[in-house]
């Protein structure tokens, strides 16, 4: 596929339109999926979701990197990510294989092909340096580490960084799908989990390094993360990333986020997903409208959840909300 054939590329590209694609970035609702096109599993199911739906892009598999060091037998849920570190030294890290893709570029280039038929973009899903090492250790442990032992932290992130590096040169450019996604949460509903001047330090380096080798290939590459962005995006913003989903709505006022930074990110998300699982189908229309107008004001949003929406959410609210969207 011809990378600006779709509004959905032409705008990470850098175009402005008043029309607003719809991207579900991290689409967690299998169960609905399963009762109206089959299981979300494989590609074909979801490309027939996306077509029906109006969503501008598909996802296919993360690349495994194996960077996660989490023990999520004592822990629940969320807190998994957060609690269950297990990252403690560098022979960790040393004794821990690169994992070889080679059988699963075939499935990758298949489903790409399959896309593309559909006149639809892809993406890829990469995960960054700090969420990762973060979620190794604990947050906790992450926490006390960057101030009692900072080279080890920022060796691990480096560390990180270069698996990522090492799965662009072997994978990414021989499937070349249209857009790398990092998987980066670094701010809590109030700020940053470190300083700005603390993540800058510990991140920025080794992402150039990997986003290099992703502009070298003529790939634009998005960051996610949840929380308060005032943090971090001026920094997402100068190594170079097309877009930005998440604005989550609890901690971000999106008009705030369009008029500071719409010039030089496509901003993507700030549905609810609480919102969404409890109000009426009316209320969710009028909603997507609201979010629909304040972030398309400067041409460079895409409509979306911000966050994982799961099957909680009933089935019709999802719909009014794509049904907004398409049509707006």
């Amino acid at each position: 596929m011809n990378a600006d054939e779709t509004l959905f590329m032409r705008m990470l590209r850098g175009e402005r339109s008043p029309h607003t694609p719809f991207w579900e970035v991290w689409f967690a609702m299998p169960e609905f999926c399963r009762r109206h096109w089959g299981d979300y599993s494989l590609i074909e199911n979801r490309i027939a979701m996306a077509k029906n739906l109006g969503m501008a892009a598909v996802r296919i598999d993360g690349v495994p990197t194996d960077v996660h060091f989490i023990d999520r037998r004592h822990v629940e849920g969320s807190s998994a990510y957060y609690g269950g570190g297990l990252l403690t030294s560098r022979e960790q890290l040393a004794q821990r294989p690169l994992p070889d893709w080679t059988a699963e570029i075939p499935k990758w280039k298949r489903e790409i092909e399959l896309v593309h038929k559909a006149g639809l973009a892809c993406w890829m899903v990469l995960p960054w340096c700090f969420h990762a090492v973060a979620t190794s250790m604990g947050l906790a442990q992450f926490a006390l580490r960057c101030y009692d032992d900072p080279d080890f932290v920022q060796e691990a992130m480096a560390w990180v960084e270069e698996r990522n590096r090492a799965a662009i040169d072997q994978v990414i450019a021989q499937v070349r799908p249209d857009l790398v996604l990092f998987d980066g949460d670094c701010a809590y509903k109030t700020g940053t989990m470190v300083s700005p001047q603390m993540l800058r330090e510990l991140t920025y380096e080794q992402t150039a390094l990997t986003v290099a080798k992703l502009r070298a290939l003529d790939i634009p590459y998005a960051f996610h993360s949840d929380g308060k962005a005032d943090g971090f995006l001026p920094m997402i913003i100068e190594l170079g990333f097309s877009a930005f989903h998440g604005c989550e709505k609890a901690a971000n006022d999106l008009g705030h986020l369009v008029e500071a930074y719409g010039d030089d990110i496509v901003l993507v998300g700030n549905m609810d997903v609480v919102f969404l699982s409890q109000a009426t189908p009316e209320q969710v229309r009028e909603e997507t409208r609201r979010m629909l107008e304040i972030g398309s004001a400067k041409g460079r949003f895409m409509g979306a959840c911000n966050t994982s929406p799961q099957d909680y959410i009933p089935e019709e609210n999802y719909f009014a909300m794509a049904e907004v969207i398409r049509e707006f």
